[in-house]
């Protein structure tokens, strides 16, 4: 899995950015989603691991907050976290041709 500079959920273009120190009021967070404007953004700190884990969770807000499904934070780490154990354990599913 690559990450890319740009991703679509639907009708949305999100750019996905790197920043250092990335945290709010809780602490240090692995990635953050903003709905407007379009921007997912990962903390650059983290380990590529921890980058890939987190777009998947974020992803997961995005398709969240488009079908207002009313996903709970417990929901989206766990479907978020199971997602990307899938795609990584499975690459060969996600290759093209």
């Amino acid at each position: 899995m690559n990450i890319p500079e740009k991703v679509k959920i639907l009708f949305k273009t999100y750019d996905v950015q790197q920043e250092k120190n990335l945290h709010d009021m809780e602490g240090d967070l692995y990635a953050q989603i903003h709905y407007l404007p379009e921007r997912i953004i990962l903390n650059e700190d983290s380990t590529e691991e921890q980058k890939k884990a987190a777009l998947i969770h974020e992803l997961i807000h995005g398709l969240d907050e488009i079908y207002i499904i009313g996903l709970k934070e417990k929901q989206i780490e766990k479907l978020g976290n199971a997602l990307y154990m899938l795609i990584r354990d499975n690459p060969e599913m996600f290759k093209e041709g």
